[in-house]
């Protein structure tokens, strides 16, 4: 469904004339299909959104390089991209979501010595509405 839904935007994008988008959509569109030949199978909309999730994390890297040598340029540019791939993705959980989820996961689990198990419960809970960062930062942060 993801990946229909790129598509179409792709053609829309031409019409349009929209570069940015253009070029973007049919780079993570690439993505997508090397995954596929890659696995050998079609990906599900949980995959493809795993894989723009990461993408997402490359570009936010690439933005803090561009800050760290004071391109603004390319700040902007991967801003621009990021917004674009932002678009087929769940929306990520405020704070205060995330903060009920875990407070429940770690009154549930007791006394935790390694946080790593419990994260992962969390992570399967919200379901790539969250990055790991975020929830191990969390957890670590009740935990202390």
């Amino acid at each position: 469904m993801i990946k229909e839904e790129i598509q179409k935007n792709i053609l829309v994008s031409l019409k349009a004339k929209n570069t940015t988008e253009l070029s973007v959509l049919r780079f993570v569109l690439s993505l997508i299909k090397y995954e596929e030949i890659a696995k050998q199978k079609e990906l599900t909309d949980e995959e493809i959104v795993k894989l723009i999730q990461k993408e997402i994390k490359k570009r936010q890297e690439a933005i803090e390089m561009f800050k760290k040598v004071g391109k603004t340029e390319g700040v902007e540019e991967e801003e621009k991209q990021i917004d674009v791939i932002k678009k087929y993705i769940p929306e990520e959980m405020t704070d205060e979501e995330l903060e009920k989820i875990v407070d429940q996961a770690v009154a549930e689990a007791g006394s935790v010595t390694n946080p790593g198990p419990l994260i992962g419960k969390i992570m399967s809970l919200t379901k790539g509405k969250v990055s790991g960062d975020r929830v191990s930062a969390m957890v670590r942060k009740k935990l202390i």
